[in-house]
Order: C-alpha cells, then structure tokens, then sequence
C-alpha cells in the first residue's frame, strides 16, 4: 500500500508543472504584443474566412468561434478522459467517505489507520485519472488562445462595429471593460459555459450507451 506515495508524487510534479508551463505561455501572449500579434494573424489565416463575416457582425463571429472552442476542449476532453473510470471512483471514494465518518465518529482507530492507506491508493488513482484528463490541455490550449488572440485583435481593429444589442441590455459596447473582464468575453463565457455542459453531457451519453451495449457480449465470453 505504502509504495503508491512516491509513485503519486511524480505525477502531482507533472501536472503542476504542466500548469506552470500553460500560465507563463498565456501571460506570455498577453504581455507581449509582438508575439500576441503574431499569434492572432497566424490564426486569422484560417480563421477570418470562417468567422469574419465581412467584419459586419461580431456578435456572430464569437459565438461562432466559441461554439469552435467548445467543440474542440469538449472533444480533446472526452477523448482522454475514461469516464467509465471516473464515475467507478466517484462511486468509491463516496462510499469510503461514508465508512470514513463512521469510524471518526466512533473514535475506530484502527480502522481509521486502514482507511488512511486505502485512501492513499484510491488518492493515487485518481490523480492518475486527473492526468490522463489533463493530457487534452496540452494539445488544446495553443489552439485555444491563438483564437482568442485573434478574435481580440479582430474586435479591437477590424470589426466595423462593436455596438450590439443583447436581451438583457439594448446597446452594448463589446470592447469596454466590466467586473476586470471585457464585456465580449463576458457574453462569449455566457453562451460557451452551458453549451459546454450540454455537449459533454451528449459525449458522456453516448459513451456510457456505447458500453452498455457492449455488456452482453463480454457477458458471454466470461461465461
């Protein structure tokens, strides 16, 4: 049991400085305008002929692009994450938690002690779940933010005109900033955050649909 600590730790290492890595690459692109610049017109090559519509309606052109990161993170997402896996331990873990309160509120410490080591296992497959996850932001994070550069660059010099109307408020200005973030990108966080939601609800369906049928079949070749 006790050989499953150091085996955690490099992985917790690797995940941190994944972060690590993808922070100082943003603040990189944000502090930096020759390089967020560079980046934003790399990505308007593909991008502008796409999602520009003529410069004539930035509101579309977000959402669209949002709906294009949503697909993308959601997709990367679901392709290395094993939700199989990940629902048996959340299964786990909230029965352990149960059986953990139990023995704290009857003073068991013996049992506490061998609930301590089975924690220290299940800790260290799920991190291991976490970082098979964690592997879709090192493929999409680059695509992530070379959109968002250039949807910035798009909204601050090229579209034709940032005023738009939206059901809460009848003229609003895109690029002026509220609450430390800009207006856009709060709009562009409201449509993205329950569309996210709904497609890795459908990725997670199918998924578990697809296992399902395939119980019968393993069934069989176990009996």
């Amino acid at each position: 049991m006790t050989e499953e600590v150091p085996s955690a730790v490099p992985r917790q290492s690797s995940m941190s400085s994944l972060y690590m890595m993808i922070t100082l690459l943003m603040f990189m692109v944000l502090f930096i305008p020759s390089l967020r610049e560079a980046l934003g017109m790399a990505a308007g090559v593909i991008l502008e002929p796409l999602f520009a519509f003529n410069y004539n309606y930035p509101l579309y052109t977000f959402l669209a692009t949002g709906l294009l990161v949503t697909l993308i993170n959601t997709w990367a997402r679901h392709h290395y994450t094993d939700w199989i896996s990940m629902a048996r331990m959340q299964a786990k873990m909230k029965a352990f938690n149960k059986v953990y309160r139990e023995a704290v509120r009857k003073q068991d410490v013996n049992q506490i002690e061998k609930l301590k080591k089975i924690q220290t296992k299940n800790m260290a497959e799920n991190m291991q779940i976490q970082s098979n996850s964690m592997k879709a932001t090192m493929f999409t994070m680059f695509i992530v933010i070379s959109i968002f550069t250039w949807l910035w660059i798009f909204l601050q010099t090229k579209a034709h005109y940032t005023l738009v109307a939206i059901p809460w408020s009848n003229v609003i200005e895109l690029n002026r900033v509220q609450y430390l973030f800009p207006n856009w990108l709060l709009i562009y966080s409201a449509f993205t955050m329950p569309l996210s939601w709904v497609v890795t609800y459908i990725f997670k369906y199918m998924e578990f649909r697809k296992k399902v049928k395939e119980l019968p079949a393993e069934i069989e070749a176990v009996e």
